[in-house]
């Protein structure tokens, strides 16, 4: 009984974070009715591109000595944000971005 319990209540708490937080498979993220689609590129190691839909709404550079910035962007009159930093020197997916379209929030890897 005690263990039925105990699984119910850890997938309890692991649904409830499931609905404020949606990490993505590296950098793109569909939600869940299909109708947005987040994706991210790094380019050069220092280009930060954020696509909404297939709409570039970011197109910044991170520090180049920190490697981080916050960007900001629009689509179809919605706000779009990005929140990026850089872990780990240089190294593939090591740039990760928290991304915001309206009231979606994604953390995207680049």
């Amino acid at each position: 009984m005690s263990q039925k319990f105990a699984l119910i209540a850890c997938m309890g708490v692991f649904l409830s974070g499931c609905s404020t937080f949606t990490p993505a498979t590296e950098s793109h993220y569909v939600s869940a009715d299909g109708q947005l689609q987040i994706r991210g590129e790094l380019v050069d190691g220092s280009a930060v591109k954020i696509f909404v839909n297939e709409n570039k709404v970011i197109d910044e550079h991170v520090s180049l000595v920190r490697g981080d910035g916050e960007f900001a962007g629009n689509y179809q009159g919605k706000r779009v944000s990005a929140d990026c930093a850089t872990a780990g020197g240089r190294k593939l997916h090591a740039t990760t971005c928290m991304v915001a379209v309206g009231s979606e929030r994604v953390r995207i890897s680049l």
